[in-house]
């Protein structure tokens, strides 16, 4: 079973469910600040998982939580209107299972934020390789793009490549 949450009437629904798991549902109209209003509560505690539907929300902060956040349908594009804060102690997960972004067509496999103004990333950074996908020499992934500013200044969580490869994280104009 799974926790979920639904914008209705301005208010979030919390179903019941398997504790430490939460997932957002996406669509228009819903309101990134409504679930973060519920996580300030002793609904949703430190070290819990919320995943992050692909779908267009508001801007969005993981506040004073430390929470563990897993954006997309398993690869997916997570668009937000307006900024997005990743504070000191939660951790995003990113899925990748190939280089296709999803942005010109076909299926994601990658997981995504699409952010219209401003991105800062201060918590964990993590990486997930999934269906068998090792990267190569000379791979790339846009993993957070913005409209306005980006920053990180976090940590990252990565897994081993193998072959004598590290990982390299990079803030490049707007990705």
């Amino acid at each position: 079973m799974i926790r979920s949450f639904a914008l209705i009437s301005s208010s979030v629904i919390a179903s019941a469910a398997s504790a430490g798991f939460w997932t957002v549902g996406s669509g228009l109209g819903y309101d990134f600040a409504s679930v973060a209003q519920a996580m300030s509560d002793t609904r949703v505690q430190d070290g819990h998982t919320v995943q992050i539907f692909s779908g267009l929300y508001d801007g969005f902060d993981t506040g004073a939580k430390s929470l563990v956040f897993e954006p997309g349908n398993s690869p997916g594009i997570v668009n937000f209107a307006g900024d997005v804060r990743v504070r000191t102690g939660s951790q995003v997960n990113f899925e990748i299972a190939g280089y296709n972004s999803g942005l010109a067509g076909g299926t994601p496999q990658f997981d995504q934020f699409i952010v219209t103004a401003n991105a800062n990333y201060q918590g964990i950074l993590g990486i997930r390789l999934i269906d068998g996908f090792m990267p190569v020499f000379g791979d790339s992934f846009a993993l957070i793009q913005a409209g306005g500013t980006i920053s990180f200044s976090g940590l990252t969580d990565l897994p081993e490549l193998g072959g004598g490869l590290s990982w390299s994280v990079q803030v490049v104009a707007g990705s």
